[in-house]
This record gives structure tokens, sequence and C-alpha cells, in this order.
């Protein structure tokens, strides 16, 4: 019964998804409103590019400190820290083609 109710809630999301782009449409955008969207683009990707500089930082603080209490323990963080710096830097990238309107 549970997996039937699931099912049709999946279907109505697909059907939400695909038919969305014809109810959402709009018309041509107005004159110099593109320069609106470029400086939006811009400031939004600073605030990404500021907001991983800083979490970046924070995790590498967060690791060099507790490497420097605890030395043996390096081999066993090292790989979750450079997941997570990874993780962040990708949202970074996800940030720059939003911005770019790639995506």
């Amino acid at each position: 019964m549970k997996s039937h109710k699931s099912m049709i809630l999946v279907a109505v999301m697909v059907a939400a998804l695909v038919l969305s782009g014809d109810a959402f449409a709009q018309s041509a955008a107005a004159p110099g409103a593109d320069a609106y969207q470029k400086a939006g683009s811009a400031i939004g990707l600073g605030i990404a590019v500021f907001g991983g500089a800083m979490a970046q930082g924070n995790a590498a603080r967060g690791f060099y400190e507790s490497v420097a209490r605890n030395p043996q323990a390096a081999g066993a963080i090292n790989a979750a820290f450079f997941v997570g710096m990874a993780l962040i830097e990708s949202l970074v990238l996800l940030a720059f083609l939003v911005a770019a309107g790639l995506i």
C-alpha cells in the first residue's frame, strides 16, 4: 500500500517537472535587464567565492589544530579533510556555473 502511494507521488512529481516549463514560461526580458542579470551574477559569485574561502580556511584551521594536538590521528583524518575540501570547492564551482547561466 505504501509503495503504491509513493509510486503515484513520484509519477505526479515527474509530470509536474515535465510540464513546469510551459507553466512558467516568460516573455522577453525588458531592455537593459541583461546588465542587472550580469551584475547580480557577479555579486552572487563573489559571495559564493568568499563563503567557500572562509569555509576552506576554517576546515584547514580545524584540521591543523587537531593534528597539532594529536599527531598520531593525522593519517585517520587526512582523507576526510581532503574530501571535505573538495566538496567545499565543488559548491563554489557549482555557483560559478549558475552565475554563468550554464545551469
